[in-house]
């Protein structure tokens, strides 16, 4: 079976809250009001070769009259087209703190074999607040996240060991994995950091290095004092940061 996009099997639920969702920007009548919403801690959500990868949402809503259901949608593009969209894998969990606030947690679930390469990247979550009065709040852009490619760094340091003044190289190589094959592949043109330490401190950036067409990283720098160097990546919305582990080099 060929792959396809990233959730596009959605629940009752979600379709009804697509369908009835305005074609413009968000829209409140009455008392509701969305307090406050978050993915995943806040934190990107990173998906390897690993066949699930799961992740919540949470959205604290409030009305007087109280609030009767929320419900979240996650999407990528606009909520009007989007090129991808998430439904909620179970039903959530709410507390209702006062007779007005209510905040409901949801389980998502990814599953790699359904993702493409293009699914990668930001992603919005859309709420429905429903008070038991008929008010609401429909917010298109409640939360976001990225959700992101795992990377992998290399740094190899040498010669071990050099003598004081005489040029350090250090090697190394940025790959990212692909959905479609489950593979990694060198990521092209990255702009990645070499960093040093000494044995008992905190690395500090040196200089920035460009990936090569394949991901290939190669930089000389003269040798100082004995320590540790490592490529660092800070990562985008596609592709999840990483540190290349340290490899240590006895300057003499």
């Amino acid at each position: 079976m060929g792959k396809r996009a990233a959730a596009t099997v959605v629940v009752s639920l979600t379709i009804t809250c697509l369908s009835t969702s305005p074609a413009t920007a968000d829209t409140r009548r009455g008392d509701a009001l969305v307090l406050s919403a978050s993915i995943n801690g806040g934190k990107p959500v990173v998906i390897g070769t690993a066949a699930q990868t799961s992740f919540t949402a949470t959205v604290t809503a409030s009305d007087p009259a109280g609030i009767d259901y929320i419900d979240p949608l996650l999407y990528k593009g606009s909520i009007t087209e989007p090129t991808g969209y998430l439904a909620a894998a179970r039903e959530p969990e709410c507390v209702v703190s006062n007779a007005a606030t209510t905040r409901c947690t949801w389980l998502f679930m990814l599953d790699q074999l359904f993702l493409q390469n293009t699914d990668a990247g930001a992603w919005r979550l859309h709420v429905n607040a429903t008070a038991q009065d008929g008010d609401y709040q429909w917010k298109d852009s409640a939360a976001s996240v990225n959700i992101q490619r795992v990377s992998k760094l290399t740094a190899n340091a040498s010669p071990e060991p050099v003598a004081k003044g005489k040029p350090i190289t250090i090697t190394g190589a940025l790959s990212r994995v692909n959905w479609t094959d489950s593979r990694y592949h060198g990521y092209a043109n990255q702009p990645v950091r070499l960093q040093f330490r000494t044995p008992n401190g905190t690395y500090s950036t040196v200089k920035t290095v460009t990936a090569s067409s394949t991901g290939y990283l190669k930089t000389t720098v003269p040798a100082s004092r004995d320590g540790y160097w490592r490529y660092s990546y800070a990562g985008n919305t596609t592709t999840a940061a990483v540190n290349a582990p340290g490899d240590l080099i006895d300057v003499r």
